[in-house]
């Protein structure tokens, strides 16, 4: 993979990153865990549609490469506090999180399909995701995060949904991972990122805000609705 990203995907994307704030990324990328997995999934995605003749290497730049790097040069991004100028700095550390209390999700888990790798989405979340997606969540507007995610049903159902996903993309080793990031997680992770979304109240350091309710709701009147007829399905 690094002879790829040295070789071949850092000469295609020639971007001005050493004065700029609209385009950030850090020489020493792979000391971050998210450009890591990005990268791995743009290489083996280029294995995979770089010999379809009708268009493969142009399914990939539009559909992973640009998507991908698009990610990666984002100032709010995995390279945030790395410049070309002054090199890597280790700044950003995983999500922070709590553990949930023991029983939170006995009703989810159930029985997991074999060959699974995280027997949970609590697993998932604190061993996987929380690593890759290093954000500033502290002392910003700009990301919202709350180390109790699992008091939130919207999260909970986002990230399980999420690791869900997770486990059937990476059983294809070419595109799945790159498929992952781009069509589930990134769309996902905005969300919950967004400063008016599920965590509004929430913040690292005050923790857990519960404040927004559910969304108000009243009966609808009889019979404005009717069921579906079953012989139609």
């Amino acid at each position: 993979m690094a002879v790829f990203v040295e070789e071949y995907l850092g000469k295609i994307y020639q971007r001005q990153v050493s004065d700029s704030s609209e385009a950030v990324w850090c020489d020493q990328w792979w000391r971050h865990g998210e450009a890591v997995a990005r990268l791995d999934a743009l290489w083996w995605a280029w294995e995979g549609l770089h010999h379809d003749e009708r268009g493969g290497l142009s399914y990939w730049l539009l559909r992973h490469a640009d998507p991908h790097m698009k990610q990666l040069f984002d100032p709010r991004g995995p390279f945030k506090y790395c410049g070309v100028r002054n090199g890597h700095r280790d700044v950003l550390g995983p999500l922070p999180i709590e553990p949930p209390p023991d029983g939170v999700f006995d009703q989810m888990n159930g029985e997991r399909p074999d060959g699974w790798i995280y027997p949970n989405v609590v697993e998932f979340v604190e061993n996987y995701l929380c690593m890759v997606y290093r954000r500033q969540v502290t002392d910003t507007s700009d990301s919202a995060w709350c180390p109790q995610w699992w008091q939130h049903t919207e999260a909970v159902v986002r990230l399980d949904a999420l690791w869900r996903a997770w486990e059937f993309c990476r059983q294809d080793p070419q595109q799945g991972l790159s498929k992952w990031f781009l069509k589930h997680a990134d769309p996902q992770m905005e969300q919950l990122f967004n400063p008016r979304g599920p965590f509004k109240y929430c913040t690292v350091r005050a923790g857990h805000q519960s404040q927004v309710n559910l969304l108000p709701i009243t009966m609808e009147p009889s019979g404005m609705f009717t069921d579906p007829d079953p012989s139609l399905g």
